[in-house]
C-alpha cells in the first residue's frame, strides 16, 4: 500500500530522478491523488475508498502549512520534468497537476476558508450527507462512524477558528448565507439526537446494544454540542456585526484578487469579468429570440417572454400533483435518453444512473437538481438528485432538460465514462471538478441542446423549458459578474433573474444565494458550452461529409475532465489526424 502520510516525501529525490519523464509524471499524479484522499477523508469514503473511514478533514493551520509544502514540492518536481519528452496524454496530466497545485496554493494564500459559511456544503450539510456513503453494515464500519462523530468537535473547533480568522482579516461570509445556515442549524438541533439522521443506523435494529449505545452517545455528546457551538458563534454577534452586508466578494479584503482567481479557476480561460458579463447579455438576446419563436407557434404573439414564463409556472396542468410524480417523470425521461444514446455516441458507460429525491434536511436550500458520481469500484451507481420540495412550484416542462443535463447525455455519461478508463490517472478519472469545471458543466449544458437534436424533447413546451435553462445559464454570467465585480445588490440579481429566466421565485432565490457563496462557479457552464460548440463547428467545417458526430463526442469525452485549453488542443490534434486518414 502506498505511503499516505505525505504526498511527496517518499517519492522525492533519486527515485524520481531515475525515472523517465512519463514515469515521473504518472508517479506524481498517483501521489497527488493520495494527498487528496488523505486531506479529504470524507471524499475518499464517497469514492468507496475505506482507508480513512474513521477520520474527518483537518482544517487547522498546521494542516494548511503541510499542504503548502506538498503543493510547492509538486510544482518543483513538475518543473524538473522535461516536457518535450512527454506524449500528448502525459502532457495533459502534467498541465492539470500544475493547474491544480497553483489553484490550491492561491486558495490557501487568499484564505477562502475564512468565508466558509455555506448553506449548500457547510458542516451542517456535509456531515449528514456523508451518511449516504459511509457504510454501517459491519461492526467495523459502525465503529468508524462513531470515531468520526467523536472527531467532529475537533473539526468544528478548527472550522470556527478559521471563521474567527476571517473576522480578523475582514473576509467574512455574506449575511444571507449566515441566515440560511442558522435556520438549518436550528432545525437540526430541534430534533432529538436519537431521532436525527445521524442515528438512522441505531434505529435500524441491526446494531448490537453496545454499538447502538456508542453511536447515540457520540451523537449526543460530540456532534450536537459541536453544532451548538457553531450556532453560538454565528448568532448573534457574527450575524449582526461581522457578516458582510454586500453580497459580492469584492467587499472583502483582497476581494478583486480572489474573484479574478476564481474566474480563472472555474472557466480555465483568460476572460475578464466584464467580458463574461457581456457574453451573458449577448447570449440572452439570442436565446430569447428562440423562445419568442416557440411562443408564436403556441399562439402567443406578445413577445413578452417573462409573462409567458409566469403563465407556465402557474398553469395547473403543468404542475406535478406530488413529490412522487416528479421522481417518476425524471425516471421516465432518463430511460428514454438512455435508449437513444447510440444515435450520438460510440462508447457508453456500463455504470447505471438512478434518480433520488434530495433529502429533507437540505432540499429547501438546494437547486432543482444535481448529480453525484458513482463510487470508483462501480458498486454505487451515479445518482441524479431531483428536488421535490414544494412540488407545486416545480413545473413539468423543465424536467426533461434537468434530466438530460444531470443524467444522460450529460454528467453521468461524461463522468462514468471517465471513471471507467483505467489508463487515466485517478485524479483525472475521479476528480471531475479539479481544474476542469468549465469542461464538466459545459458538457452538461451542451447536451441539453444535443438532446433536442436526438429528438428527446416531447413537445414545444419542453423545448421552451430547455431554452429557459439555457437562458438561466446565460444569466449566470451576468449575475455572477454583476454581484462579485460590478457591485450589484442581491435584489438586483434577483430582479434580473425574474425578468429573464423562467424559474420560480423559490428557485431564483436559491440560485442567487448559491452564486453569492460560490463566486465564479456559475461562470463555468456557458463558457464550457460555447467552447464545445465552437470545436464542433470547426470540426464539421474541416471534415465536411466525413464528420461523424459519434466520433466527435467520443473524442471530447476520451480524456476525462480537462481544462478548455487542453480540450481544444486534443480535439485539434485528433481532427488533423482524421483529416489525413485515407
Amino acid at each position: 500500500m502506498p505511503d499516505v502520510r505525505s504526498g511527496v516525501g517518499p517519492r522525492d529525490g533519486p527515485i524520481i530522478e531515475a525515472m523517465t519523464a512519463a514515469e515521473t509524471v504518472r508517479r506524481l499524479a498517483d501521489d497527488f491523488w493520495e494527498t487528496i484522499l488523505r486531506r479529504n477523508p470524507t471524499i475518499a469514503t464517497f469514492y468507496g475508498d475505506e482507508r480513512y473511514n474513521d477520520r474527518l478533514p483537518d482544517v487547522s493551520p498546521e494542516a494548511r502549512a503541510v499542504e503548502v509544502v506538498e503543493l510547492d514540492t509538486l510544482l518543483s518536481n513538475l518543473r524538473a520534468v522535461p516536457a518535450e519528452e512527454l506524449d500528448a496524454d502525459d502532457r495533459v496530466t502534467w498541465d492539470m497537476l500544475r493547474l491544480a497545485a497553483q489553484s490550491g496554493l492561491e486558495a490557501i494564500r487568499l484564505r477562502l476558508d475564512e468565508m466558509g459559511v455555506d448553506q449548500m456544503d457547510g458542516p451542517q450539510v456535509w456531515l449528514p450527507a456523508l451518511l449516504n456513503w459511509h457504510p454501517t453494515d459491519t461492526p467495523e464500519h459502525v465503529a468508524q462512524l462513531v470515531a468520526r462523530f467523536r472527531a467532529f468537535p475537533t473539526y468544528m473547533d478548527q472550522y470556527l477558528a478559521n471563521l474567527r480568522d476571517g473576522i480578523r482579516d475582514r473576509r467574512t461570509a455574506p449575511r444571507i448565507a449566515v441566515e440560511r445556515v442558522v435556520a438549518q442549524l436550528e432545525a437540526l438541533l430541534a430534533t432529538k439526537p436519537a431521532d436525527s439522521l445521524f442515528a438512522a443506523a441505531a434505529r435500524s435494529g441491526s446494531l448490537k446494544p453496545v454499538q447502538k449505545q456508542a453511536l447515540l452517545a457520540a451523537i449526543e455528546h460530540a456532534v450536537y454540542p459541536a453544532y451548538r457551538r457553531m450556532l453560538d458563534l454565528l448568532t448573534p454577534d457574527y450575524l449582526d456585526e461581522h457578516a458582510r452586508k454586500d453580497p459580492g466578494v469584492w467587499s472583502v479584503a483582497d476581494g478583486a484578487e480572489i474573484y479574478a482567481m476564481l474566474v480563472r479557476h472555474h472557466t480555465t480561460t483568460d476572460f475578464t469579468p466584464e467580458q463574461l458579463h457581456q457574453v451573458g447579455l449577448d447570449e440572452l438576446e439570442g436565446i430569447h429570440a428562440e423562445m419568442r419563436a416557440i411562443m408564436a407557434r403556441l399562439g402567443d404573439d406578445s413577445g413578452d417572454v417573462r409573462a409567458f414564463m409566469h403563465q407556465l409556472v402557474a398553469r395547473a396542468d403543468n404542475l406535478p400533483a406530488s413529490r412522487e410524480e416528479i421522481v417518476h417523470e425524471a425516471e421516465r425521461h432518463l430511460s428514454l435518453a438512455q435508449a437513444a444514446l447510440p444515435r450520438a455516441f460510440g462508447r457508453l458507460p456500463s455504470t447505471p444512473c438512478i434518480v433520488k429525491p434530495i433529502e429533507d434536511f437540505r432540499e429547501k436550500d438546494s437547486p432543482p437538481a444535481f448529480y453525484y458520481q458513482p463510487s470508483q469500484d462501480g458498486g454505487r451507481p451515479g445518482i441524479f438528485y431531483v428536488n421535490t420540495y414544494q412540488p407545486e412550484t416545480r413545473p413539468r416542462h423543465t424536467v426533461p432538460a434537468l434530466v438530460f443535463h444531470e443524467g444522460v447525455p450529460g454528467h453521468h455519461l461524461q463522468i462514468a465514462l471517465a471513471q471507467e478508463k483505467p489508463d487515466l490517472p485517478a485524479f483525472r478519472r475521479l476528480g471531475s471538478g479539479m481544474s476542469s469545471n468549465a469542461y464538466v458543466e459545459g458538457w452538461a449544458l451542451y447536451t441539453e441542446r444535443l438532446a433536442d437534436e436526438m429528438g428527446l424533447y416531447p413537445d414545444d413546451l419542453a423545448r421552451f423549458g430547455m431554452l429557459g435553462y439555457q437562458a438561466w445559464r446565460a444569466c449566470r454570467l451576468v449575475v455572477d459578474t454583476g454581484l462579485h465585480a460590478l457591485r450589484w445588490t442581491r435584489q438586483q440579481a434577483v430582479d434580473f433573474f425574474l425578468d429573464n429566466v423562467g424559474l420560480t421565485e423559490l428557485e431564483t432565490l436559491n440560485e442567487v444565494d448559491r452564486y453569492i457563496i460560490w463566486p465564479g462557479q456559475a461562470l463555468s457552464y456557458k463558457t464550457g458550452q460555447r467552447e464545445i460548440e465552437a470545436l464542433r463547428r470547426e470540426t464539421q467545417t474541416a471534415l465536411g461529409e466525413r464528420f461523424d458526430l459519434s466520433d466527435f463526442h467520443d473524442e471530447v469525452l476520451r480524456h476525462g475532465p480537462v481544462p478548455l485549453s487542453t480540450l481544444r488542443q486534443a480535439v485539434t490534434d485528433w481532427r488533423r489526424r482524421y483529416e489525413f486518414q485515407v
